[in-house]
């Protein structure tokens, strides 16, 4: 396979037919590397924005990696076997992120120039408070064996981490159309989540 990693094809070059995704021609098989410039959203032929439409992110999903699935390639050459074996790992990741709001919204902010999570780590100062005495108040439940108020909190903390995951949609609805301030308040909402998971987390310990 020659084509370009960069170029992202429109039709095929061994049959001419449209291609519905940029790694496989669904007439003829033919497999192309993922174009670098192609994200999760143009690999499974959707519009990239946050609200999607689970049944036809799966419907697309399960169409392509059909095609691009491994045993089928099996006979064609190690080279275009290896290439399958990476497609597919690819659908498999854009589906895990695509599928989850959570993830969307990161990944969304981040292909739209938002900050990353490694560059910024901040937190609203309100939510490390809350998490610390939720902290501590688990630890009393816990050290009490009182399973009322382990179940309490932790329908307590769901509703706080829906709240938040409601406030993340509706930031991440803007993108990609919004300034830099409106992308960090997204990031920090996004740092927010790993507090209140991490507390469900030590509830089942």
């Amino acid at each position: 396979m020659n084509a370009s990693t960069d170029a992202v094809p429109e039709k095929c070059i061994s049959c001419h037919a449209e291609l519905p995704s940029p790694i496989v021609c669904q007439g003829c098989h033919t497999l192309y590397p993922l174009p670098q410039s192609v994200d999760y959203f143009g690999l499974l032929g959707l519009e990239r924005r946050y609200d999607i439409d689970s049944s036809a992110l799966q419907e697309r999903f399960v169409s392509v990696s059909r095609q691009v699935h491994p045993d089928y390639f099996t006979n064609a050459g190690s080279e275009m076997a290896q290439l399958a074996t990476r497609l597919s790992a690819e659908l498999n990741d854009a589906v895990k992120v695509l599928n989850d709001p959570i993830l969307r919204a990161g990944y969304l902010l981040e292909i739209c120039g938002g900050p990353r999570a490694a560059d910024d780590r901040t937190v609203p100062g309100e939510v490390l408070a809350e998490a610390m005495t939720l902290r501590e108040e688990i630890e009393e439940a816990q050290s009490a064996e009182d399973r009322d108020a382990l179940e309490g909190l932790r329908r307590a903390i769901e509703r706080k981490r829906e709240r938040l995951a409601d406030a993340i949609a509706g930031l991440a609805r803007m993108l990609p159309d919004t300034d830099n301030a409106h992308k960090t308040r997204l990031r920090h909402a996004m740092n927010s989540v790993k507090y209140y998971n991490d507390m469900l987390d030590l509830l089942w310990t």
